[in-house]
């Protein structure tokens, strides 16, 4: 009846049945960067601080890149800190920045927003304005931090200089007015009804200013909002206030105590998994900004628009939501086909359980990204690919015993039986691997590895358990029918070749390389390996030092120009560009080119006004400008960009023309002529009185701003390859003590070998990437340990296997060619499948992400080649150097034999016994 084989299919069948009803649900649950979402993009300015009176001098106008770029710096540095996953940011102009990312809430847009633009200039001060500055009362040895309260919402601490005497000051009036009810009032109660009589409750409070101004922020001004003297301004630069009848000084650690709740909660509040959440979410936002410093300049930020994702969509909205069909999704399924077509071309029948145990495993993976709200991106993908490959390479091992085993004269199941204690220990080698991989690249790798970790991690636990029991269940069951008896073919096992056990005869067949010597090469390649490491360290150490931990050709990169139009009115909610104007400027654009090309990319002879100038609602802006006696004038401001198409820096002579006429003509090269022009000059100069003319008014800016990136790059070179290279030493330890020292240290230098030639090739070929092809370097460690183990396990067996005992060294290098050739057929399936993975998604991706698949085909094909001709000499040259140590061990000490006890005899004679003369 087959009912074994049967339950084999459908329990295949079943499981992925189950996961193709359900993969969509996954998808379009996970939470991605800006790789794969739609974002924003925050818009800021850099202002000039006056250093008399530090007041924002909106009249300054910077001449160079200095400001911009050292702002931009600092952004990104928080960034990183506010762990952000993957951004962009970008110069415009010497005043202007760009910053592109994505985030879940439009609460958390506004965290990143006054982050960015935080200026950390600090006082503490009380009603009575006293003041003590922040180099006065904060402790400069100490950041801000936070901790757990005893209720289990945070805390956050911020250090301080307790005896500092302004610092006294401020504490001690505020002090003193809390006891003595003397404080500010806060809230009044009728004490009777009916009488006139009032309660009033009255707090002393210390108020912590950030954006500090010396004689101008004061509390007078925000003490009564009724008061013609309120500014709503300057009330909004108190950051935190402190009660001074509340112990909120620790008197023991020189702090002070902000207790962080939840808006509308209280001490009796219940404590759930969102207000906790929601707590250390504003804690270490707080935190982040007490910790953020002061900047040279003001940084205000002007507006913020949609932006585009970086790579594409995962998911598509129809009717519903569902999967799009993304180049990612489509080098998935073509993954799992020819994946699956290989592994049916190299085991038959035994391809179906390594499939389905390796797509199961892949899926879970998959899934803990979404149960643990864990980020998907490029990071993520490459753990799925590490995932998969493991739980493939787990399907190798097995099949390749048990096909060995059936060359060995057993049926099929005793063959399946065999192969399944063989292969228990080396499917654990690899999945060590894979989980020290995981843990160090989420302890070092950054925030953009952390999907990688959690994939790699509780996805390979689930793996190794797929890998010993399911796989191996599903071979039971197969292997087990009765029907199939001695069909070998059906496991791409020859049965011409396997020997009949009853009739004692020998193997017969070892594999197909069984006579080859993979190793006679290996002089020129030691030496071509060592000078190609060497000179890759020395790459990667000289441009990480001259290009700040750049290692990569990661250069400023010139993306588009944008002309910005800046409106200013007094009134609020004024119309900046009118219809005709807006229609105006088209026309303009549309009439304007630049080595005979126009400024419009659509067709020329489109007489639509139909250029997609950018006119986004963008919210209006405030600005007061003040001095230090207080506010001169409070303007609104609108801004609109105008997108050119490619990257121009304003010198470009242009040519404007009206039908036939010629106005400026981009030939002529003499300034003085009439019809000279360049681009910038075309944008800047006041054009009312001249073609063309843009109709313009006084409170019209124009400004043209090319438009550099200064960095999209995230991770950092440097942690991905310190994770690589910790994930790479706890996997060597593990490996010194299952395969012995000289093996050991054989597959570390592996590992070392292919990851630093890998990782510095792309330096040294100069080629135009960022740190972000880093990504791949787990993978291709995890790939040298994997096919290591391949052969390491066959020689260990091969000893262990061999009758003669003979431990010397020519008998040695004997066994480590010959099992070096019985592994190399599983070695290079292995190879196969992990290079077809690279070249799939390297095909697939997008330019910006294929460079790390490309890598990927790179580390594959570095390591396939040292294993096959190095990695065995290497590990017999150092058994060689260690068997010949002589290990001295002290001299026993010699036992002194023990005197038989003497026995007293008597003069009588003794009865002899004869044992066994009359039984």
């Amino acid at each position: 009846n087959m009912r074994r084989l049967w339950s084999h299919i459908i329990l295949a069948a079943t499981s992925l049945v189950m996961i193709g009803a359900t993969f969509a649900t996954v998808v379009t649950n996970i939470d991605s960067n800006i790789e794969y979402e739609k974002g924003k993009e925050l818009v800021f300015r850099v202002v000039k601080k006056d250093e008399q009176d530090e007041i924002p001098n909106y009249d300054y106008t910077f001449d160079d890149k200095s400001a911009v770029n050292s702002v931009a710096e600092t952004m990104e540095k928080r960034l990183k800190t506010a762990e952000v996953s993957r951004y962009q940011i970008e110069t415009q102009g010497n005043d202007t920045i760009k910053v592109k990312l994505v985030q879940e809430t439009s609460q958390q847009y506004e965290i990143i927003k006054n982050y960015l633009s935080f200026n950390a200039t600090l006082a503490l001060s009380n009603s009575k304005e006293t003041v003590a500055l922040m180099d006065d009362f904060l402790n400069k040895d100490e950041e801000a931090y936070m901790e757990t309260s005893e209720t289990g919402y945070p805390t956050i601490v911020i250090p301080i200089n307790k005896d500092n005497e302004y610092f006294q000051a401020v504490y001690t009036e505020a002090k003193e007015m809390a006891d003595n009810n003397t404080g500010e009032v806060e809230e009044q109660h009728d004490h009777e009804e009916g009488e006139e009589e009032h309660e009033e409750t009255r707090h002393a409070y210390l108020y912590l200013w950030y954006n500090y101004i010396k004689d101008y922020y004061s509390y007078s001004k925000i003490a009564d909002s009724s008061s013609e003297e309120y500014d709503q301004n300057i009330a909004n630069k108190i950051l935190m206030t402190f009660d001074a009848s509340d112990p909120f000084l620790d008197d023991e650690h020189d702090a002070l105590r902000a207790y962080v709740r939840p808006t509308g909660s209280d001490e009796n509040t219940e404590v759930t998994a969102d207000s906790l959440k929601s707590a250390y979410q504003n804690a270490r936002y707080y935190v982040n900004l007490l910790n953020a410093g002061v900047m040279d300049n003001y940084v205000e930020f002007l507006f913020q628009s949609n932006t585009d994702m970086f790579i594409e969509s995962l998911v598509a909205l129809d009717s519903h939501m569902t999967v799009a069909w993304s180049r990612t999704f489509m080098a998935t399924l073509c993954a799992i086909v020819v994946v699956s077509l290989l592994l049916v071309y190299f085991y038959r029948l035994g391809a179906l359980s390594i499939a389905t145990t390796s797509i199961v495993s892949t899926f879970f993976g998959l899934l803990f990204v979404v149960l643990f709200g864990a980020e998907f991106n490029i990071a993520g993908l490459v753990g799925l690919i590490s995932l998969a490959f493991t739980s493939v390479l787990s399907g190798i091992i097995y099949l390749n015993k048990f096909k060995e085993e059936c060359y060995r004269g057993r049926s099929l199941k005793k063959a399946n039986a065999e192969a399944a204690k063989k292969a228990l220990l080396p499917t654990v080698d690899i999945h060590v691997v894979l989980v020290a991989m995981g843990v160090a690249c989420y302890l070092l790798g950054g925030v953009l590895m952390k999907g990688f970790a959690l994939t790699t991690i509780l996805g390979g636990l689930v793996s190794l358990v797929l890998s010993i029991g399911g796989l191996r269940g599903l071979m039971w069951l197969v292997t087990n029918e009765q029907g199939l008896n001695n069909r070998y073919d059906l496991f791409d096992v020859s049965a011409d070749q396997v020997p009949n056990a009853l009739e004692e005869e020998k193997q017969k067949y070892y594999g197909a390389n069984v006579e080859r010597d993979f190793t006679k090469h290996k002089k020129p390649v030691a030496i071509a390996s060592l000078v190609l490491l060497v000179a890759s360290i020395a790459g990667l150490i000289t441009w990480g030092i001259i290009r700040d931990g750049a290692v990569y050709r990661s250069t400023d990169e010139n993306n588009i120009s944008q002309v910005y139009v800046e409106y200013s009115s007094a009134l609020e909610n004024d119309t900046a560009l009118s219809t005709d104007t807006i229609n105006r400027l088209n026309t303009m654009l549309k009439n304007t080119y630049i080595n005979g090309k126009s400024l419009v990319p659509n067709d020329q002879n489109d007489t639509s006004d139909s250029y997609n100038l950018t006119v986004d609602s963008y919210s209006y802006t405030s600005k007061s400008k003040t001095t230090a006696g207080g506010v001169v004038e409070t303007k609104y401001y609108a801004y609109y960009r105008i997108d050119l198409p490619e990257a121009y820096t304003g010198k470009e002579t242009i040519t404007y023309k009206v039908g036939d006429n010629v106005i400026f003509d981009e030939k002529v090269t003499d300034k003085n002529d009439a019809k000279y022009k360049t681009m910038s000059d075309f944008f800047t100069e006041d054009t009312l009185n001249s073609e063309p003319a843009l109709g313009f008014n006084s409170n019209v800016k124009i400004s043209f701003k090319d438009s550099i990136r200064v960095n999209a790059d995230q991770p950092e070179f440097k942690w991905i390859i310190v994770a690589t290279t910790v994930g790479s030493a706890i996997a060597a330890v593990y490996m010194l003590l299952r395969y012995r020292l000289s093996r050991g240290l054989a597959s570390l230098a592996l590992v070392t070998f292919d990851v630093g030639i890998t990782a510095g090739l792309f330096c040294l070929m100069y080629l135009p990437v960022t740190s972000y092809v880093s990504l791949a370097l787990p993978f291709v460690a995890l790939f040298s340990y994997g096919i290591a183990v391949l052969f390491m396990n066959k020689e260990r067996e091969m000893v262990l296997e061999d009758r003669s005992r003979d431990n010397s060294v020519e008998n040695r290098e004997k066994i480590m060619k010959r099992s070096l050739a019985i592994s190399s057929t599983p070695i290079i399936i292995a190879f196969i499948i992990a290079l077809y993975l690279g070249v799939n998604f390297f095909g697939f991706m997008f330019t910006s992400v294929s460079w790390v698949f490309l890598l990927v085909i790179l580390g594959v094909s570095i390591s396939t080649a040292l294993l096959l001709v190095l990695f065995g000499p290497c590990a017999h040259v150092l058994y060689k150097w260690f068997s010949g140590i002589q290990i001295i061990k002290p001299r026993p000490e010699k036992k002194k034999k023990a005197r038989p006890v003497r026995v007293k005899k008597s003069a009588e004679p003794e009865e002899a016994i004869f044992i066994g003369i009359n039984d």
